[in-house]
């Protein structure tokens, strides 16, 4: 569950706290920018399939 997610073409963005990370976004598997308390997370279309 993140607080917004915004769906594009490409993918999807997502911006949450760190408490709510999944395993993917732990693990570095899609991009993740560390804000401390707030990570921004990117879902590409290719990510999705994969994962």
């Amino acid at each position: 569950m993140s607080w917004m997610s915004f769906k594009t073409r490409g993918g999807i963005l997502k911006i949450k706290p760190r408490w709510q990370m999944r395993w993917a976004e732990k693990a570095h598997r899609v991009r993740v920018i560390d804000l401390g308390i707030i990570v921004i997370t990117w879902w590409s279309n290719e990510d999705i399939r994969r994962l």
